[in-house]
């Protein structure tokens, strides 16, 4: 069995993206309604240049069940409830998914096509 890539892609890591003005949020801000739907039309246009032949994709909202805040009187209640649910929390942390959630699981899939 052979596998291929159906198509060749762009690899885009590390490059810088220049997007048409505006460069800041002050100058995005200045401009009129007109002008910001015609930047984001623009914008729009550009990930289609790139997306010529493959599959339709449609990704359906996937809300979590349940959103809690959970308060600590103290740093060591919060470092022992980190060790309890196995996640590694810092001062930054400010949110989390239960189960932890594997933000790597599907980064290197790719579309394929089978040979015969």
């Amino acid at each position: 069995m052979t596998v291929k890539e159906t198509t060749a892609y762009e690899s885009c890591i590390g490059e810088k993206v220049e997007l048409p003005k505006p460069n800041s949020l002050v100058e995005f801000m200045e401009l009129n309604e007109e002008e910001k739907l015609q930047l984001e039309q623009d914008t729009d246009k550009e990930w289609q240049k790139h997306w010529i032949g493959m599959p339709e994709y449609s990704q359906q909202d996937n809300p979590p069940y349940k959103k809690l805040i959970v308060s600590f009187r103290t740093k060591e209640d919060y470092e022992e409830f980190s060790k309890l649910i196995g996640q590694g929390l810092s001062e930054k942390t400010k949110s989390i998914w239960h189960p932890k959630l594997d933000r790597d699981a599907n980064a290197l899939r790719r579309w394929i096509q089978e040979e015969a």
